[in-house]
């Protein structure tokens, strides 16, 4: 008996051989899919790739400000530059003037004062922060 006749001996069938008719042993129909369900699922899946890619587009640019949103912020950042801090009424305000949200404003100074904090040596936590390193 060769390896062949082994493998089919065991109950196993060779998919690859040309041998499969594609039925099902269990009644349910059969295993390789039609040409029209195949091009169903691929039409399935380009849809979902196309959602996926329009999301991802999505959220990359959500992630950007406005020009002329940004440079509202940054001149109010420049004017206040020895205290970075805006009050309630100045985020009132700066929510009027760009249009953004409270929330927003908030995240924005954050990441500011974030992105500019060693470019201020002058501040007395900065040269406390530099000394511990």
């Amino acid at each position: 008996m060769s390896d062949d006749d082994d493998d089919q001996a065991d109950g196993e069938t060779n998919f690859y051989d040309g041998s499969f008719d594609g039925s099902d042993s269990m009644g349910f129909g059969p295993l390789i899919p039609t040409e029209s369900e195949r091009s169903l699922m691929e039409r399935g899946y380009k849809e979902k790739i196309v959602d996926v890619r329009e999301e991802i587009l999505r959220k990359r640019r959500a992630g950007k400000l406005p020009v002329d949103t940004t440079s509202t912020l940054k001149a109010w950042w420049q004017s206040h530059a020895k205290w970075p801090y805006p009050t309630e009424d100045d985020k009132a305000k700066l929510v009027q003037e760009t249009g953004l949200q409270l929330k927003q404003i908030n995240n924005w100074f954050i990441n500011q004062r974030k992105r500019n904090w060693h470019s201020n040596p002058s501040s007395s936590s900065a040269t406390k922060s530099k000394r511990k390193r």
